[in-house]
């Protein structure tokens, strides 16, 4: 699995390509605690090369997405595989991550709240 971490104005956008599995999921881990780790508080996790999602990968991101609550952060996620989702529906977390169709959706509307936030 690859996991490529790049920056859209105040988002990390942290990539997945393949499997998540309990082998490769310390690599996500590790992704968005650099991000933490320099007070990055806004991340979106781009799923939409994620084959596979284990327990472990969702492991990781409920506990990276209560990190970032804690220094009122937020995490979403986007573009997940048919397959990847059945994951979050059997776990019964797919109510807790706002989870956007694509990457552009969530970073258009990301803009558009701060346009209305700028406004007098």
């Amino acid at each position: 699995m690859d996991v490529t971490v790049s920056e859209r104005e105040d988002t990390a956008v942290v990539s997945v390509d393949g499997r998540i599995d309990a082998e490769s999921a310390e690599r996500l881990d590790t992704a968005i605690s650099s991000v933490l780790a320099r007070g990055g508080k806004r991340v979106l996790v781009n799923l939409e090369k994620a084959a596979y999602m284990s327990s472990s990968g969702l492991r990781v991101l409920l506990g990276k997405f209560r990190a970032l609550k804690r220094v009122d952060g937020e995490m979403a996620l986007c573009a997940l595989q048919p397959d990847v989702y059945q994951v979050f529906l059997m776990a019964g977390v797919h109510e807790v991550f706002p989870i956007y169709v694509g990457l552009d959706e969530i970073l258009a509307s990301s803009e558009q709240e701060k346009k209305e936030n700028e406004s007098p």
